[in-house]
């Protein structure tokens, strides 16, 4: 058995490996009788198992819980060294030493037993506070000196896996905002993981780019330990007080950078498409969700200076094209949220989406589709905010282009849409016009009565005579 009284001079030279004297440690609490022990001694002994299991898998941290856990350490023991390369040196031999510290706690008095205790509890306790806080950090400008958060750039998902088993407690603790005020914020750090506060606290917030990346991850291991109810997803599906889940979150726009805005809304696009790509693959985004939760309409209501996220939103429809179809509150349709609040762009693409998987008569009614409150549609909408002859070029370049003979898109059945559009109380009377502009001749076509018809009327005249 290694001696308790190993000279600072020994571990310097590191003659006692770490591992030796965790393995040494583990043996010893294997080893002690629980049955025999109170229950604070019970606490005790599994506050110590937890504070080696920390000390064990330290390496594996992210960044920030790494140099925590130097910094408690320090504390634990003694004050850091000054020079950097010592520092790097002081923190193995501290490590080793607060490993005999716990591995030997059964020897000491009775006092510096309890003392250990208190130390130990508090070293988990700052540590766990200190992993919620960096799972919550959540600026919309990740550059600027106040993040210290998660950054995918720096920190792996295997090392916030790591730390997250440890504290998996850490999962469910809400963090609470606006305490004070009337218009209370409580939200999970799963939730923060996939939006961020502007830091002028002005109540704005976007993407949280640096640590959208983790929400698969998190939510993965928040089922395995059962950290939420499993209709909740993993705290996926959990909603904020404006009724919004994880999954709404992750058809943001960028939000909250003044610089390079066009640069940060596409890596945005880029990270929360892979985040949903994830999630698909992990079964916990589901093709219903689109519907269920409205996630296009979601999608197609964000802008941020004129970006429209196009990786998402075709990634969503050509999971499921019918969305394009899905009305929510007032008759409301994709294409009103992106012909009222989105970018001329995102209109465009909204509505070529709608004729390449609708191309018959479908596809153009839905420019046309009256919502239920005001009987406004999204061509009336996109007129009065792009422009009539923006909206005008949009909608012929766009049909132009799907059309075209070299395009496998089945060809626009006019007659049939011109009559849908006629006997359908839901659609505007302005389709009839815009079909009629684009081909006159159209009534000749609808109102020419047919061969057998003809010849019927003929030979009732003749019976006649």
């Amino acid at each position: 058995m290694m001696e308790a009284n190993i000279e600072n001079n020994e571990l310097d030279q590191h003659e006692v490996t770490a591992q030796q004297i965790i393995d040494a440690a583990t043996k010893r609490l294997l080893a002690f009788d629980f049955a025999s022990s109170d229950e604070q001694q019970q606490q005790a002994i599994f506050f110590l198992k937890k504070m080696i299991l920390v000390l064990e898998q330290k390496e594996t941290f992210p960044l920030r819980t790494r140099n925590k856990t130097d910094e408690l350490v320090e504390t634990f023991l003694i004050e850091a060294a000054q020079d950097e390369q010592q520092q790097a040196q002081q923190a193995v031999v501290l490590l080793k030493k607060l490993i005999l510290v716990l591995q030997y706690r059964e020897t000491f008095p009775l006092r510096t037993r309890n003392q250990t205790d208190e130390l130990v509890e508090k070293f988990l306790a700052e540590l766990e506070d200190d992993v919620h806080n960096m799972l919550c950090a959540d600026l919309t400008d990740p550059n600027s000196d106040n993040y210290r958060g998660l950054d995918s750039e720096r920190d792996t998902e295997a090392e916030v896996e790591a730390i997250v088993r440890i504290f998996p407690e850490v999962l469910t603790r809400i963090r609470i905002e606006n305490e004070d005020d009337e218009h209370v914020s409580l939200h999970y750090p799963i939730q923060l993981l996939a939006f961020a506060h502007n830091e002028d606290e002005d109540g704005s917030y976007g993407c949280n780019v640096k640590a959208v990346s983790f929400i698969p991850v998190v939510a993965r291991l928040a089922i395995e330990f059962g950290c939420f109810e499993e209709e909740e997803r993993g705290g996926l599906l959990c909603e904020d007080r404006y009724g919004e889940n994880v999954l709404h979150c992750l058809t943001l726009s960028c939000g909250g950078q003044t610089y390079n805005q066009d640069e940060q809304c596409k890596a945005a696009d880029d990270k929360y498409l892979q985040v949903l790509i994830q999630l698909r693959k992990l079964g916990l985004l589901k093709k219903e969700d689109i519907k269920r939760y409205s996630l296009l309409h979601k999608l197609c209501r964000e802008k941020e200076n004129d970006y429209f996220a196009e990786k998402r939103f075709r990634f969503l429809v050509e999971w499921d094209p019918t969305a394009l179809l899905h009305a929510i509150t007032y008759g409301w349709l994709p294409i009103h949220c992106a012909a009222f609040l989105s970018s001329p762009r995102g209109f465009e693409l909204v509505f070529e989406y709608g004729i390449r998987y609708f191309p018959k008569k479908k596809g153009i009614s839905l420019l046309f589709k009256k919502t239920n409150h005001d009987d406004s549609t999204p061509f009336q909408y996109a007129c009065e905010i792009f422009g009539h002859e923006k909206v005008m070029e949009v909608v012929e370049d766009t049909l132009a282009h799907c059309y075209a003979s070299s395009d496998d898109t089945p060809p626009l059945h006019v007659v049939n849409a011109l009559m849908t559009a006629a006997i359908d109380k839901n659609i505007h009377l302005d389709c009839v016009y815009f079909l009629m502009r684009r081909k006159p001749d159209i009534l000749m076509e609808v109102l020419s009565p047919l061969p057998y018809i003809s010849k019927l009327r003929k030979r009732k005249r003749n019976d006649h005579h």
